[in-house]
């Protein structure tokens, strides 16, 4: 498998060594750039016991890439701390860190621990069969990724097949490399076919483990208008299992931003987990600068499980201050009956507070 990878790249590699690139010494480009953020949250919240439960969180991500030519070292680390009624607990982890290699204006090739985000849904993403799972509460939260081996060719035309890349990644797992992926010796191959046909976005994908299940999935995303965006995914687990996906993004003329999505898992899991048991419809609205405003926002978002009608509902507001720093204020609220998801929870209602420094 490995000897075929290696003869797939080179074959690509050959096919673009005749065309033409520009000089890119002539042009003065950085060394390095960095990016992230600091975060300090607070959460009030009260249980059904009429208790209250105070947490403070705090999250620091650094961000930090170096050029080399062809070469570019990508680096990513985050930091946690977490006080809950007093008790203490901290985290460090680095979320990404590998090299990537430009080996032509079509072909690079890069290797390291690396979180590739596919998938075109905003709060879930069935086809990702590589990257951990999305928190809906929290979908842009950074993800930690896994050690892999990844090839990507692209080409662009001129017709209606506008665009075309080819991803190739190699992820081996043991007991001491993507351990939490799976606890065992084996190796995986994943495949994605990209295509931008008429304006639409269309992603093919393979997955196959020597120890697992074969996978297959695609996705879609298209511009019916400039502000109407539909999307879709479907991954077949195996023989009996699949997920899927389709959502819309709106924006009106008042930007006010609409993204809804429907999520459906054609089987219960065995040990459950929030937003990922079954079926749901999830709906976030977004309004810019409420009553002229500058600066700030308004969100209301509704997360609806089909199966039982329980609610998680969250109202909040973001104000931008200068020098990039952001207050986001919410109030989230569990409803449902006793033995639903939302209304089981112990906690019925949060008030939480995020500062947060972008740099």
């Amino acid at each position: 498998m490995m000897r075929l990878i290696v003869a797939i790249c080179f074959l690509f590699s050959l096919i673009e060594a005749n065309e033409y690139e520009f000089d890119m010494d002539a042009i003065e480009t950085k060394t390095y750039e960095y990016s992230g953020y600091i975060k300090a949250s607070q959460k009030h919240q009260k249980t059904k016991q009429n208790k209250t439960i105070n947490s403070y969180l705090g999250e620091a991500i650094v961000g930090f890439d170096y050029f080399v030519e062809q070469w570019t070292l990508k680096s990513q680390f985050q930091a946690n701390y977490y006080n809950t009624d007093k008790e203490e607990k901290s985290t460090d982890t680095i979320n990404q860190l590998y090299i990537d290699y430009k080996l032509s204006s079509n072909n690079r090739f890069d290797i390291g621990k690396q979180s590739l985000m596919w998938g075109k849904a905003y709060f879930f993403n069935p086809v990702a069969f590589l990257d951990r799972k999305k928190d809906p509460n929290n979908p842009e939260a950074s993800k930690e990724g896994y050690v892999i081996a990844h090839y990507k060719y692209n080409k662009s035309y001129e017709r209606d097949l506008q665009n075309f890349s080819l991803d190739i990644v190699y992820m081996p797992t043991s007991k001491d490399t993507n351990d939490d992926f799976l606890d065992e010796n084996s190796n995986t191959i994943a495949l994605k076919a990209y295509f931008l046909y008429l304006d639409t976005d269309i992603d093919i994908i393979y997955f196959h483990n020597d120890k697992l299940d074969d996978k297959f999935g695609f996705d879609f995303s298209k511009n019916i208008l400039t502000n109407f965006e539909i999307h879709g995914e479907y991954a077949k687990l195996d023989d009996e299992n699949s997920s899927s996906v389709v959502g819309i993004k709106y924006l009106t003329s008042y930007d006010l931003t609409i993204t809804s999505e429907y999520f459906d898992r054609s089987y219960r899991l065995k040990k459950p987990e929030p937003f990922y048991d079954k079926r749901y419809f999830i709906n976030k609205f977004s309004l810019k600068e409420p009553f002229g405003m500058v600066y700030s926002s308004v969100y209301y978002k509704n997360s609806l499980n089909l199966l039982d009608n329980s609610t998680q509902n969250s109202l909040g507001t973001v104000y931008n201050f200068k020098n990039n720093i952001q207050l986001d204020l919410s109030y989230i609220k569990n409803i449902g009956e006793k033995k639903s998801e939302f209304g089981s929870k112990n906690i019925e209602d949060t008030i939480l507070s995020k500062l947060i420094w972008y740099f």
